[in-house]
């Protein structure tokens, strides 16, 4: 394991600057104190695997915060740096051969911060943490992936709220508009944010993201625990372009696919989301929402693509669904234009596990959206605290029941 030090890119002229064209530098913020613990450090293993097999050099900082210890400190609160020259080397070393353990990536890792005990899921700690990697890099693009239990932008539901879970119980996670927050405090917009986590391709995320990145990689469903197979597409991921993004996200559907016919359990949506779209999808869907509102004052949504596990209905519906139905069956030109240009990709496994999920591709747009129901009083009571409740125009609805 080596130690490297840990410094700014400001001030200082021995700090390498940044060259033209330079590859982006990507940062994985992973919280994994909890049963993800054994997947999220594999899927480190797969992205070494991929840096391995790029033809470019480039630069991968991951913090981890797991249940797996780090390092002759046993530190479980640390940031890795694993730098590939392109030419096969990792940190300066050829890398490890496909006969490796965990243990052994974990050991070629470059140490570059560690940190005492913390509460990664803590507004004010990511924002430390995510300033802190930003400061190991003096690349001008920067890539973000995350990587936890998620459950969109609702305050309770399972056992996370919104993003992450560091440890036991609902309190030990991250509200998207503090999410929001320490994603701004680096003071650049990333260029991507994928995020490994289960239901964070819905409309309110994608809202809330719009000015934080360019563009998100989600799922409107339950992301797998196996999560996505990054040594297949790192050299994608550096690309920094919608191209790569795509074929990103292809490549997510065509591994739970094999996964799927090969006999195992296996589900999947994904799709590619133009953030700088978002705010005209929004003013879509408020026009829809007010012409509609008498309809959805009482409006049954258990006829139409449902995102959440059969066990934990309402999370979100399709968006492209929803608007259809309240359309006579016929999504709206200019709303389909729209929904076009802010889904630019989206893909996804048909009925591949129906007792938990049914996806009818006929009816996947990309998107997912919560519509109030009354089944549901504790999510109804924050979705009027967040900005999207006023900017879709659901503030418009009187509905029939206690909202």
């Amino acid at each position: 394991m080596l130690v490297g030090l840990f410094y700014s890119c400001d001030g200082n002229e021995d700090i390498p600057q940044p060259k033209p064209n330079e590859t982006m530098t990507i940062l994985s913020y992973l919280v994994a104190n909890n049963n993800l613990d054994n997947y999220l450090l594999a899927n480190i293993g797969a992205m070494y695997d991929g840096l391995a097999m790029m033809a470019e050099s480039a630069v991968l900082l991951v913090y981890w915060d797991g249940r797996t210890s780090v390092g002759e400190n046993a530190s479980k609160h640390l940031i890795l740096k694993y730098e590939t020259d392109g030419k096969g080397n990792i940190n300066g070393s050829p890398a490890l051969d496909f006969s490796y353990t965990l243990d052994d990536v974990l050991d070629e890792a470059i140490i570059v911060k560690e940190y005492a005990p913390q509460l990664s899921t803590d507004k004010e700690i990511m924002k430390l943490v995510l300033r802190d990697m930003v400061a190991q890099t003096c690349s001008e693009k920067l890539g973000l992936i995350v990587g936890s239990h998620a459950s969109s932008w609702i305050n309770s539901i399972f056992v996370s709220r919104s993003f992450g879970q560091d440890g036991s119980g609902t309190d030990n996670t991250i509200l998207i508009s503090d999410m929001v927050e320490a994603l701004q405090s680096v003071g650049k917009k990333f260029e991507f944010i994928l995020c490994d986590a289960c239901y964070m391709g819905t409309v309110e995320v994608a809202y809330a993201f719009r000015d934080v990145t360019d563009y998100q990689i989600v799922s409107a469903m339950e992301v797998r625990a196996y999560g996505f197979p990054y040594d297949e597409f790192m050299t994608d991921l550096y690309q920094g372009s919608v191209d790569g993004y795509k074929r990103v996200c292809q490549t997510y559907i065509e591994y739970n696919k094999e996964q799927y016919e090969s006999g195992g359990y296996a589900w999947g949506t994904v799709a590619l989301v133009d953030s700088k779209e978002m705010q005209y999808m929004a003013d879509c869907i408020r026009q829809e929402i007010v012409e509609h509102k008498d309809v959805l004052a009482d409006y049954a949504t258990d006829h139409l693509q449902e995102y959440g596990r059969r066990s934990a209905p309402h999370i979100a519906v399709d968006l492209g669904h929803l608007f259809k139905e309240l359309n006579g069956g016929v999504l709206p030109a200019s709303f389909s234009s729209q929904l076009d240009k802010a889904v630019l990709y989206k893909g996804c496994l048909e009925n591949a596990s129906p007792s938990y999920f049914n996806v009818d591709v006929a009816n996947y747009s990309g998107l997912g959206m919560y519509v109030p129901v009354s089944a549901r009083p504790e999510w109804n009571a924050y979705f009027k605290t967040i900005d999207w409740y006023t900017t879709s125009g659901w503030n418009e609805v009187n509905f029939n029941w206690n909202f």
